[in-house]
């Protein structure tokens, strides 16, 4: 195993495959992990990997601020055979009990929510196909900034960009960019949807009633909060600090990372807005 600086790994941790284990720095694995692998896993800066879950399969790529649940499961049948591949983008979430088979290629891209029960199936088999019953294998591409909250998706199925798909819903059919889908199966009510241009006065009336929340209910000192709508950025203000920039626009932030700044950074998150930017020895570092 090759592992980056200031990972995280619990003691009980099982290794199993033969395959190259890479992870990146700032990796956390939880409790009761079980990997196997028989070619390679990779897995990027500052991942969390949670309790209990188990990966394994062939050839498995997940990208940088990967988090998981407890209860989760990347591989399940055929996951060793040649024609198991699974890709996935940055900004990950897989909740509690996701289960992603990997007997075809998977390809989820950037900034992609798999909420609780999610399931993501590249093959259904049981009974015979000469007897008629349904026998399906194949991959499934799921786009980005999609957000799939106890949804199951079966093989064969294309994801757009900006999809919206309703809690347990089911996925038979492709879905375009852009769209909600709800239903089982599920079938798109809206299309075109996503995302949604507001304006620079209707960003600022929002992110205004985000702020009454954040310094009411969040922040635990005086703090100062401005939005510039010229630049799509956000000021903090901390007194007697200096301030620190949060630019929406580019998805970094800049200057000083204090508890303040971080519940800020991380309350933004809790609302969907991430950025590219974790702190390091008292200031914010770009990726």
């Amino acid at each position: 195993m090759k592992q980056g600086k200031d990972c995280k790994i619990a003691d009980n941790l099982k290794v199993l495959g033969k395959g190259k284990i890479i992870l990146g720095n700032n990796v956390t694995i939880g409790d009761a992990v079980v990997i196997n692998v028989s070619e390679r896993l990779k897995i990027g800066d500052r991942s969390i990997i949670g309790n209990n879950f188990i990966i394994e399969g062939r050839d498995i790529e997940i990208g940088v601020e990967f988090w998981s649940g407890h209860h989760c499961q990347i591989g399940g049948g055929s996951c060793f055979e040649k024609t198991s591949t699974l890709r996935i983008g940055y900004w990950c979430h897989l909740g509690n009990f996701g289960f992603i088979n990997t007997a075809r290629l998977v390809h989820i891209g950037n900034e992609v929510g798999m909420g609780t029960d999610t399931k993501i199936y590249t093959h259904g088999a049981y009974l015979s196909f000469l007897e008629g019953f349904p026998v399906e294998f194949g991959p499934v591409t799921i786009g980005n900034n999609v957000w799939l909250p106890g949804a199951i998706v079966n093989p064969n199925v294309k994801i757009g960009n900006n999809v919206v798909v309703g809690v347990g819903a089911v996925v038979t059919k492709d879905i375009p960019a852009g769209c909600l889908a709800v239903g089982a199966p599920a079938k798109v009510i809206r299309e075109n949807c996503y995302p949604r241009k507001y304006t620079p006065e209707e960003k600022g009336s929002m992110l205004g009633e985000f702020f009454s929340h954040f310094q009411n209910d969040i922040a635990k000192s005086p703090v100062k909060l401005e939005y510039r709508k010229d630049s799509d950025t956000i000021l903090l203000r901390l007194v007697r600090e200096r301030s620190t920039v949060f630019n929406l626009q580019e998805k970094h932030v800049h200057g000083d990372a204090t508890p303040v700044s971080e519940a800020l950074r991380n309350e933004l998150r809790r609302y969907g807005v991430r950025f590219k930017s974790y702190p390091e020895n008292g200031k914010y570092v770009q990726w």
